[in-house]
């Protein structure tokens, strides 16, 4: 099953939570902005050394981040206002939950697990991961902006927070690996991207009729 077909089963599996939430007069604003307060407070519970929780909390972040959209589309409520609205807030939250995870890795009991100095290094790594996430989300952004399709690369948002969830729900050493994937696999996305780019712009400047 490809990731289209993954996305499209899971938008069927909240369809229902979707039409309560449009039967109580719920905005997709207000889902986003419930989202940002939990990604908040998930990111401030794992700083304070309770991973498990904020992994529980960002699964209740991340069903909030898909339900907004899906509630915007039912009730018509969809705006170019929205979608920069939604994509800031996501960017806004991946920082907070990653910040979080970086002051965990700096923490007694993580450097306990891990051995003497590798927290430190891993909160390191932590900032890599989060400058690859937000590069990777900017360079798509940057590239329509110039009105070229820059879908390519299969490490986007929802596979980070999966990666996220997964490494916080399975102790702290799990999290260490969490971080390091989301580190190869962002920078990987994201020259995947300018090369696509690249091509993109080198085909349109090589085909007939274009400016020279």
């Amino acid at each position: 099953m490809n990731k289209n077909a993954w996305q499209e089963r899971g938008r069927s599996i909240l369809d229902p939570i979707v039409g309560a939430l449009a039967h109580t007069g719920a905005t997709p604003t207000g889902i986003t902005l419930v989202g940002l307060a939990l990604n908040i407070v998930s990111g401030v519970v794992i700083g304070m050394g309770h991973p498990l929780t904020g992994g529980i909390l960002l699964i209740v972040a991340g069903a909030c981040d898909a339900l907004d959209g899906q509630l915007a589309r039912r009730t018509g409520q969809t705006s170019r206002f929205g979608a920069f609205l939604d994509s800031t807030i996501d960017r806004i939250d991946e920082t907070v939950v990653l910040a979080g995870i970086a002051a965990y890795f700096l923490r007694p009991e993580a450097a306990a697990a891990l051995g003497p100095g590798r927290g430190s290094a891993l909160a390191v790594a932590v900032v890599i991961a989060l400058a690859g996430s937000l590069i990777t989300s900017y360079a798509r952004a940057r590239a329509e902006g110039l009105g070229l399709e820059c879908k390519v690369g299969a490490f986007e948002r929802p596979e980070r927070v999966v990666v996220t969830v997964l490494g916080l729900l399975l102790g702290t050493r799990a999290l260490a690996v969490a971080v390091l994937v989301i580190v190869v696999l962002s920078w990987i996305t994201v020259l995947q991207r300018i090369v696509h780019v690249r091509r993109v712009v080198s085909a349109t400047e090589r085909s007939p009729g274009s400016a020279r």
